[in-house]
């Protein structure tokens, strides 16, 4: 199987790329999911096992960034950072001003593995909305994190939407779906809005719905997983 994507005119454009590649998922594989492909290599191997050992994987792993250090595995690479901005030398850590996160990158068994991957061109899709960028305004981060509460913009193709109309808008999801209430701004290549306070820690699907004056409801997700640390 393939990884599929398409080129996009470049809205951030540096003056070297006029096009961006947007990957197009296959779909999203659950950690359930993965669970049982490990089972299926083994015989050998119990669900009840896999799961242990993984639990205790990840506690460690967790554990040592706690502790402070640096954590190197093939699959990924660990470290702890520290987020939010100080006013001068002589300032603390303030909880609520900053905090600490975990940075999280390819290690070298993953990027080994990606060299591997087969592309193939899709024609873009011009029949829905098309989120390419999510900005969250409070920590300046782009296509990464959410902050519960404060505000986002996208910014792409075909975004404006109806706001009277509740099947249309801005969406996170995430198992469930939660609808933005607020938004200051609804226009076809910019979007400004509050993020629902009551958004859980764990990974979100950003998705666009809009009629687009036709009376077909069309959806259109951002193509990058946002996260509520």
């Amino acid at each position: 199987m393939s990884i599929n994507f398409s080129l996009y005119k470049n809205t951030l454009n540096n003056g070297t790329s006029q096009f961006r590649a947007v990957t197009q998922s296959s779909g999203t594989m659950t950690y359930e999911q993965i669970v049982e492909l490990v089972v299926k290599q083994n015989s050998t191997v119990t669900r009840a096992d896999v799961l242990a050992v993984l639990d205790n994987f990840f506690t460690v792993i967790e554990d040592a960034l706690l502790l402070g250090f640096n954590v190197n595995t093939p699959g990924a690479n660990y470290r702890a950072s520290v987020k939010g901005g100080f006013d001068r030398d002589t300032d603390g850590f303030i909880p609520g001003r900053n905090t600490v996160e975990a940075s999280i990158n390819p290690g070298p068994r993953l990027r080994r593995a990606m060299r591997r991957a087969q592309v193939q061109k899709q024609e873009s899709s011009s029949n829905k909305p098309r989120p390419a960028y999510y900005l969250d305004l409070n920590s300046d981060e782009l296509n990464q994190g959410i902050t519960p509460g404060g505000m986002g913009q996208i910014t792409g193709y075909r975004l404006k939407f109806d706001p009277a109309d509740p099947e249309q808008g801005i969406f996170f999801i995430n198992g469930s779906t939660t609808r933005v209430s607020v938004v200051g701004h609804n226009g076809p290549s910019r979007l400004m809005f509050m993020v629902p306070p009551g958004l859980a820690p764990g990974d979100y699907t950003l998705e666009v719905r809009s009629t687009l004056g036709n009376g077909t409801l069309h959806k259109g997700a951002l193509a990058e997983t946002l996260i509520v640390g």
